[in-house]
């Protein structure tokens, strides 16, 4: 309103200084009368001549305001403040627009994030939109995947345990079941001779080992997979290694009459963990000598390319169908066809589990009647 006003009379002014100086321009010496004239104002009588000529000239206080050269180009309070209103409004409807966007925004991370508790993960927030919500859908999409992930590892770790406590009470109820059968002829048979009663502490003791092995196996086979073991990483000499492994079998292998050739042409080294990298092959070769008949052959061969490192061990057992052969490494597996009535099918699962958790990768190929041959490869940039 104050500004409007400074116009009207800046307006005002200007052209009572023109009137001023166009009548001084021609009378000169009228200038003390007009200035008391337009400083003081006018008399009535003044101002009532001045009307009735004003009038013929069309120039009234009844002419529309838009003829008034003073305020034809300056708004009236009126229109000024209509024109106020109407900013506001848009302005309000603008802001109201923004504030619905927001709220739309929030209410639809605040659904997500309920069906992120109720573990339903389908509706992710859009990632496409920019700004801060694109930000924060592209966040909140990564935190929801990563829980996602949790929940999937954490449910896969009971299933795992689940299996595992159903493997361990299946695997010990025969060895167990023999133990009670033996324990109660020891104590009910006051008459059994002492060579029958040392037969069936033999076949105890054979029993009790059985389940001391089985155990241990298993919580070993149940460390690596659940990935509790910190593997060291060392530089390990595969002949060592090899060497070690045949000495704690020296007597499977004499019993049997079996031969073992190593051609160790190549020296390798690969980076592992040397006490479980020991236990890998320990399996993996005390299967090759059960499965090898009485004075046969176990052939372990080195070999190197530009990519690998790779030990083949190689027996003459009675090799494995292709029927059993995608499942050799499950753990309790028992192939159809194998002569070990005792196999309890755990090494072979274990060895894989270590060696490729350090890295390397184990293979088999085996043909009925041949033999079966296992490769064990490291990556040599792992060295």
């Amino acid at each position: 309103m104050s500004y409007q006003m400074g116009e009207i009379n800046k307006a005002l002014l200007n052209q009572n200084a023109a009137l001023v100086g166009y009548v001084l321009k021609q009378e000169p010496h009228l200038e003390n009368k007009i200035i008391h004239f337009i400083t003081q104002g006018a008399q009535a009588s003044e101002v009532d001549e001045g009307k009735r000529v004003l009038s013929q000239y069309a120039y009234t206080e009844d002419m529309p305001v838009e003829n008034q050269p003073i305020l034809a180009n300056h708004s009236s309070p009126l229109q000024s403040a209509a024109i106020v209103l109407l900013f506001t409004v848009v302005l309000l409807f603008l802001i109201y627009w923004e504030y619905r966007k927001v709220f739309s925004n929030i209410r639809t991370i605040s659904h997500a994030a309920e069906q992120v508790v109720e573990q339903q993960f389908e509706r992710p927030l859009p990632e496409h939109d920019e700004g801060d919500f694109g930000a924060l859908g592209r966040s909140f999409n990564a935190m929801a995947d990563r829980l996602r992930h949790s929940l999937d590892m954490l449910q896969q770790e009971k299933i795992f345990l689940r299996n595992l406590l159903s493997d361990i009470s299946h695997q010990l109820k025969t060895p167990l079941a023999s133990l009670i059968v033996f324990n109660e002829n020891l104590l009910k048979d006051d008459t059994m001779k002492p060579e029958i009663r040392v037969k069936f502490l033999e076949r105890s003791q054979r029993q009790l080992e059985r389940m001391e092995w089985l155990i241990i196996s298993l919580l070993k086979l149940a460390r690596v997979e659940a990935g509790a073991i910190v593997f060291r990483k060392e530089n390990v000499r595969i002949r060592e290694v090899i060497d070690h492994v045949l000495q704690s079998l020296r007597s499977i292998s004499e019993q049997r009459a079996q031969k073992i050739f190593i051609d160790d042409h190549v020296d390798l080294y690969v980076q592992a963990d040397e006490a479980w990298l020991t236990e890998a092959f320990i399996n993996i070769i005390k299967n090759a000598l059960e499965h090898t008949p009485p004075e046969g052959c176990i052939s372990i061969e080195f070999e190197e390319n530009t990519l690998f490192h790779t030990i083949n061990i190689r027996d003459e057992g009675e090799g494995i169908s292709a029927e059993d052969l995608p499942h050799i490494f499950e753990r309790f597996y028992r192939g159809s066809g194998t002569s070990k009535s005792q196999s309890i099918g755990i090494g072979l699962s274990l060895s894989k589990s270590i060696i490729e958790e350090q890295g390397g990768f184990i293979s088999v190929d085996s043909t009925p009647g041949q033999g079966t041959e296992f490769r064990i490869s490291f990556n040599k940039g792992d060295r």
